[in-house]
């Protein structure tokens, strides 16, 4: 009986902090995605999973993120941004035509823009609680 995977199939190639470093084949999805100039090329990429098979260097892993966790990780880096980008702008906007200081579009835009480079701060210094959440992915099976 074959094993159908629950989702990529990778190769281990080293193991680190207790995570392994699993080399991983892009696909058709993830060259939708252009997150990380995936879909230029067709290429390896590294990633790190936790180790919940007991995986080591050389075996073939079953990796998985859940659905709902990759959402939630997609909201955190591009929901978030776009959230204050908007309120920044908005805030800018109307923040300069009410204390009549002019080029109110410019206000609009240097606000939002300042408003993401301190979201992505802040998620930044958040990143070692989200790397020991559910946002990392699992190899959940050892496969040959």
């Amino acid at each position: 009986m074959t094993y159908k995977p629950l989702g990529e199939i990778g190769e281990v190639v080293a193991v680190e902090n207790g995570r392994l470093v699993v080399k991983m084949q892009r696909t058709e999805a993830c060259a939708k995605c252009r997150a990380c100039t995936a879909g230029l090329k067709k290429e390896d990429m590294m990633i790190q999973a936790e180790n919940i098979c007991g995986a080591s260097v050389g075996n073939k892993v079953d990796v998985v993120l859940d659905n709902a966790d990759f959402m939630k990780a997609t909201l955190i880096m591009y929901g978030i941004p776009f959230v204050a980008f908007m309120l920044g702008v908005f805030a800018g906007y109307y923040g300069s035509m009410r204390l009549g200081m002019g080029y109110n579009e410019l206000w609009g835009i240097a606000l939002g823009v300042v408003l993401v480079l301190i979201s992505y701060g802040v998620i930044h210094t958040r990143e070692d609680k989200f790397k020991k959440g559910n946002y990392v992915p699992k190899a959940i099976k050892v496969v040959e």
